[in-house]
């Protein structure tokens, strides 16, 4: 049996609040789709959401965080290079005042990706016991790879369009937050024409780039470089995140597939955690 996420309208009391936690914590306007996953074990969900928040409200923690995120946004723009067609598109569009907002919010919107990346690297140094703990389960539980490929898509991870949903909610509350550059933009239009709605071709073009970036060995190397930045982040958080093999397996072993949450956690999440992070900071100009 595969896990079936947990979303907000669907969630029980318990599990809803704990989304409501964490999001608070990580200034978020929508839930990252990551624990939606992890929403379908409550007890678990209720255990690391406290430590997860006491961390995410701490001072310390977000000053690590800001510090952290300006050394990879820094490193993107340096090592990976821009398509033609990004390049040409956002020289185009860089004026629009949408594409300005836009831009101003993908800063928060980077370290809220940030925050995701510390938390589900530190959520797998957690839980290192997985390596040893996988010989003992069954074939019939550890081989399931074409089940595994079902349990998600990774573009909805990387490429989260509830991030544009949502900046697209600010914006509708905010429209005249710029009105010297909406007045300048405007004049520059020719008479009659009607601005062109941007965010989604700026989504397409730069997923499309960035899955090419991915095609190649730099991508990786500099992913790996990314995250061990982070994990020297780790080593000074302020609260300790406790969650090894044992805890969790104690919390979710009543749930048939609970051997994919290990899955998840070990393997998938602070990889996924990580090229989210990378997408963000590399469509920011």
């Amino acid at each position: 049996m595969l896990i079936s996420p947990i979303s907000e309208n669907q969630a029980s009391e318990e599990v809803k609040n704990c989304y409501l936690d964490l999001k608070r914590a990580l200034a978020s306007q929508t839930l990252p789709i990551f624990f939606t996953y992890i929403g379908a074990f409550p007890e678990y969900l209720s255990y690391v959401t406290n430590q997860l928040v006491q961390n995410l409200e701490d001072p310390a923690f977000t000053s690590l965080i800001n510090q952290l995120n300006n050394e990879v946004v820094t490193e993107i723009h340096a090592r990976l290079q821009k398509s033609k067609e990004t390049a040409e598109w956002i020289s185009l569009y860089k004026n629009s005042p949408s594409f300005y907002n836009f831009q101003k919010d993908l800063a928060g919107i980077s370290l809220t990706n940030a925050k995701l990346a510390c938390i589900f690297i530190t959520l797998r140094e957690a839980v290192k016991g997985w390596a040893v703990a996988a010989k003992k389960l069954s074939e019939s539980t550890v081989k399931r790879e074409t089940e595994r490929e079902e349990l998600f898509t990774e573009d909805d991870f990387i490429f989260d369009r509830s991030v544009i949903e949502s900046y697209r909610a600010i914006e509708d509350k905010n429209k005249d937050r710029l009105p010297a550059i909406k007045e300048n933009y405007l004049a520059r239009r020719s008479e009659g024409a009607i601005e062109k709605d941007i965010l989604p071709d700026y989504l397409r073009i730069s997923s499309s780039d960035f899955r090419q970036q991915m095609k190649y060995d730099y991508f990786w190397t500099l992913r790996v470089q990314l995250e061990e930045k982070v994990l020297s982040v780790l080593a000074m958080m302020p609260h300790l995140v406790f969650s090894p093999y044992n805890v969790i397996v104690g919390l979710t072993q009543k749930y048939e597939n609970f051997y994919e949450l290990l899955y998840l956690l070990s393997e998938q999440f602070p990889t996924l955690a990580m090229q989210r992070l990378m997408f963000s900071g590399y469509m920011m100009v």
